[in-house]
């Protein structure tokens, strides 16, 4: 793990001491790597630009959240209800599926216009409930984090122990990070379901 990280067994590209800081400099990349990197930014970077539709998948990306919020269901062994979630999350695999699916056909500008806004609206959703700890008026610092970050009260949760001062407390900050990520499934439903639903 120590190499993925920059630590002495091979210069990383990110999360050595001196990552954002003054001493970031050349002499700590690994040249190999940034090539890699380059390739895949410009990769994706010419899909985004040229693919009429933008090339997001969230049927992927609610797998992945799906796969978080199983783990945590059989940590936390009936002590705290995410089905609320789960039922959303399915859902947006389910849409997101079916968008995936015409949206490789559309070829009408208005429709692809109307695609690619419903996909804009679903990334500024789920994006900051996987990559940030805050809202968009905060800024998180430069550390590794697990995905869906907001769900890391609920891993506190699985950890404390059942009936303890600690697992209440924490009951009360996990409804409230669920309520969070529950409305940005929501806001990103709606606008699958307002896309899909358009003439």
């Amino acid at each position: 793990m120590g190499a993925v990280f920059g630590d002495g067994t091979r210069k990383g590209a990110g999360f050595g001491w001196w990552w954002h800081t003054p001493d970031d400099t050349l002499d700590k990349m690994d040249p190999d790597l940034l090539a890699r990197d380059t390739k895949v930014y410009v990769h994706a970077i010419w899909r985004l630009l040229t693919d009429p539709v933008l090339p997001l998948n969230y049927a992927a990306a609610a797998a992945a959240l799906d796969a978080q919020l199983s783990g945590l269901r059989q940590q936390l062994d009936g002590r705290f209800d995410l089905s609320g979630l789960t039922t959303r999350v399915a859902r947006l695999r389910q849409q997101a599926t079916a968008v995936n699916a015409t949206a490789q056909a559309v070829t009408d500008a208005s429709a692809i216009t109307r695609f690619n806004q419903a996909l804009v609206a679903v990334s500024r959703a789920m994006v900051p409930m996987d990559y940030t700890t805050g809202d968009r008026f905060g800024h998180d610092p430069a550390l590794p984090q697990p995905p869906y970050p907001v769900l890391d009260v609920v891993r506190q949760l699985a950890a404390a122990a059942p009936d303890s001062d600690q697992a209440r407390f924490l009951a009360g900050a996990a409804t409230r990070a669920c309520n969070r990520l529950g409305f940005a499934l929501d806001q990103a439903n709606q606008a699958l379901e307002a896309c899909r639903n358009s003439p």
